[in-house]
């Protein structure tokens, strides 16, 4: 551009010079009217070029500017899709993990149900045991009572001399082979009692 000016200056000039010595001053003034509205040409074609290359520019940073912003929508599209396909493999494996924890809470509930009867039918058990038992140490304690109140009484008639020691021996050797006779019948009924 610069170079077109210079040799736009330097024509004008050498035309400049020469008119002067072979023309008039009439020549001179188209001369420089021609030379003037070159001048604007070139200037307005300068112009217009400088113009067309911000334009070409203003086009250019544009296109990349959308070919980015297209690469970054594609990328967070891509990175969308990604997400969503983990957070659905994610949920089917919580999916997976629930239907299993169901699973085994419901074999945690059978068999809690399962101890629950049994812990029920041990507890009646033991209750009848218990009151067998009861019945069992009632029924001992009332039999072995009566021979130990005579053994007892003896002693006391002893003591007063009302018996004789051998009498009260012998009564006493009675006694003991009967509350003796009761100890092994309550074992006897203990033993066999029926096992629920």
């Amino acid at each position: 551009m610069k170079n077109t000016l210079y040799v736009l200056f330097l024509t004008l000039f050498l035309a400049v010079y020469f008119s002067e010595a072979a023309t008039a001053e009439d020549s001179l003034m188209v001369h420089k009217a021609v030379i003037s509205n070159n001048i604007k040409r070139v200037g307005f074609k300068s112009k217009e070029k400088i113009i067309q290359r911000k334009n070409d520019t203003i086009e250019l940073v544009k296109f990349w500017s959308v070919a980015i912003v297209a690469c970054l929508l594609l990328l967070v599209i891509a990175l969308l899709m990604g997400n969503i396909k983990r957070t659905a493999t994610t949920n089917l494996q919580l999916q997976e993990l629930n239907n299993e924890i169901v699973r085994q809470k419901d074999n945690v509930d059978r068999i809690n149900h399962h101890l629950e009867e049994i812990i029920n039918d041990r507890t009646k058990d033991l209750q009848t045991k218990n009151r067998k038992l009861s019945e069992y140490s009632s029924y001992l304690s009332h039999q072995i009572r009566g021979p130990i109140a005579t053994l007892k009484g003896l002693i006391n008639l002893e003591k007063e001399e009302l018996i004789s020691k051998e009498e009260c021996i012998e009564m006493m050797g009675k006694c003991v082979s009967e509350i003796d006779e009761k100890i092994i019948e309550m074992s006897e009924i203990l033993r066999n009692s029926p096992k629920p």
